[in-house]
């Protein structure tokens, strides 16, 4: 668990295979933010919004609890302030999904909201002491259907029963992303330090999929609303790329725009009108910044929606 009295933020893209480690004072402790994109994290692990019924807002999971955005800027959702490592959402049955750390120290184990992060419950430890999920991905296509991977990528889960009980899987290597596919309840995609592996059988089985594009560490994978466009963060070129594909990641392609500066996305996440949404490291100046992105036209532009970096947030207005 990361200290919350640190403003170093120290970010290791996944196990020396990039080699690079930053250790860089992260700018999040304006109590009055003077733009409206500036939000007072420390760190972004999540984003998502529900797809259908009243409920259009975009919510962060983060090291300080759940954030919503309002016409205001960002706000803090209940009165949860727990270090939410793992994040995912049911479009359907409009339920959040979370694990992490409690600020008093453990882990939270697998935990349910019913009110839009409003309160959340503890549904199961998963194991015999409770785990902290860093990678997780709820299905669309079938309800109850949860994937999660601790701290570390060396194991994996799976429910069919909404988190009440758990199953351990083989994995086809150590696990930093994960992402199932809307379309298919059999499908999912595991980023990984040797590349994106894939499921057709919920994950009892892996393969690699068959792109040189994709060898390098994943660090985020994600689904257009319409579940037909995969989008992956690839550190393949040494900095790292945004890129995009219609086909399970068979054929992929670098996005015509990438997001300034980034050295990692950790998540991507659809939006109601078609936008994708990613939370995005990004090396502004001597710091690192903690933003949140979207693109309206598949990646040819990113906008810039939320972010603890002030001058950074100033830059967006």
């Amino acid at each position: 668990m990361r200290s919350t009295n640190t403003k170093i933020l120290l970010i290791v893209i996944p196990i020396a295979i990039i080699g690079i480690v930053l250790s860089i004072p992260v700018q999040n402790n304006l109590d009055t933010p003077a733009s409206k994109l500036h939000g007072p994290w420390s760190d972004i692990h999540g984003v998502g919004m529900f797809l259908s019924g009243n409920d259009d807002t975009l919510y962060l999971a983060t090291h300080q609890g759940l954030f919503e955005k309002t016409d205001s800027g960002w706000l803090h959702v209940g009165n949860d302030n727990a270090d939410l490592m793992g994040f995912s959402m049911n479009y359907d049955t409009q339920t959040m999904y979370s694990s992490g750390h409690p600020k008093s120290g453990g882990n939270l184990g697998f935990r349910i909201s019913n009110d839009h992060g409003t309160s959340w419950s503890t549904v199961s430890k998963v194991k015999n002491t409770p785990v902290d999920f860093h990678a997780m991905s709820a299905s669309q296509a079938q309800n109850g259907l949860i994937y999660g991977s601790p701290g570390g990528g060396s194991e994996l889960f799976v429910t069919s029963d909404d988190g009440t009980s758990w199953s351990s899987l083989n994995i086809p290597n150590k696990i930093i992303s994960l992402a199932t596919d809307p379309l298919d309840p059999n499908r999912v995609y595991a980023g990984t330090t040797s590349g994106l592996y894939v499921s057709n059988d919920q994950g009892k089985q892996w393969s690699p999929v068959d792109s040189d594009i994709e060898k390098g560490v994943i660090t985020g994978i994600g689904f257009s609303s319409d579940g037909k466009t995969m989008y992956v963060f690839s550190t393949l070129d040494g900095n790292g790329m945004i890129v995009k594909s219609i086909d399970g990641g068979n054929t992929m392609v670098k996005t015509q725009s990438q997001i300034a500066d980034v050295r990692g996305v950790w998540n991507f996440a659809p939006g109601r009108d078609g936008e994708i949404y990613a939370i995005a490291a990004q090396q502004v100046a001597s710091e690192l910044a903690m933003s949140v992105y979207k693109t309206t036209d598949s990646g040819n532009t990113w906008i810039l929606e939320g972010t603890n970096n002030l001058k950074l947030a100033l830059t967006g207005e």
